[in-house]
């Protein structure tokens, strides 16, 4: 008796923990499975992404193309990079030693205080305009030099500015005037009056003036700049 009665124990036990699943087949002519519901904007996702990607590759492609590859020789690529090196090498040092001396300048003119009036920047502006009528006109000429009317303007402004900067320094004496007139009376100013070209000896003599003192002056203030390089 106590045998019988620990099999039907085991057998209850059995019955108790077994879960009873009752398993409709769901109609599938009425309901969509759960595969068609999800993977239609997954994939309409995936091809706007795709269309977003192949626009922006265009766009780059005609856009920024030219800047990254300059040129192409049978369909193989001249990249800009290097290009880039090669003028690096070739005269990148020239370059970044143009730019310092540039900077130092600028800001021993910004020091000084010294301000060109617009009214002088016109005019010299004017006379180059005059200066360049016969060989094509300023702006073909400053195409071949490649500078905008931007580069000119600055740097006539920065010309002037030295110019008033130095302008204790740089004008002839009378006796230096009637000595270039007097060396040059039977080649330069042959059969000329020095009074018809005392001007433009003036002139001369203040352009050569303003070269040497302007070389003396900047080897000085680069001296005692504090100009630090890294290399190329």
């Amino acid at each position: 008796m106590p045998k019988a009665t620990k099999q039907t124990a085991k057998k209850t036990t059995k019955k108790t923990i077994t879960p009873e699943i009752n398993y409709e087949p769901m109609n599938t002519s009425t309901a969509p499975t759960s595969t068609s519901m999800s993977s239609t904007p997954i994939q309409s996702g995936r091809m706007l992404r795709l269309a977003l990607i192949v626009v922006l590759v265009g766009l780059l492609t005609y856009k920024v193309g030219p800047w990254l590859v300059p040129a192409l020789v049978d369909n193989s690529p001249v990249f800009r990079m290097g290009l880039w090196s090669r003028l690096e090498k070739s005269y990148g040092a020239q370059a970044l030693d143009d730019m310092i001396n540039e900077k130092i300048l600028d800001n021993a003119i910004a020091k000084s205080g010294v301000k060109v009036d617009q009214a002088k920047l016109d005019d010299q502006i004017k006379l180059l305009e005059t200066q360049f009528e016969s060989t094509g006109g300023l702006d073909e000429a400053l195409v071949q030099r490649g500078l905008t009317r931007e580069d000119l303007s600055e740097q006539v402004k920065t010309q002037l500015a030295v110019e008033e900067l130095l302008a204790d320094k740089i004008n002839p004496s009378e006796e230096e005037v009637k000595a270039q007139f007097e060396s040059n009376a039977t080649t330069l100013y042959k059969d000329q009056k020095f009074e018809d070209v005392q001007s433009s000896i003036v002139e001369e003599l203040k352009q050569t003036k303003l070269r040497d003192e302007f070389l003396a002056w900047f080897a000085d203030i680069k001296k005692d700049a504090n100009v630090r390089t890294f290399g190329l």
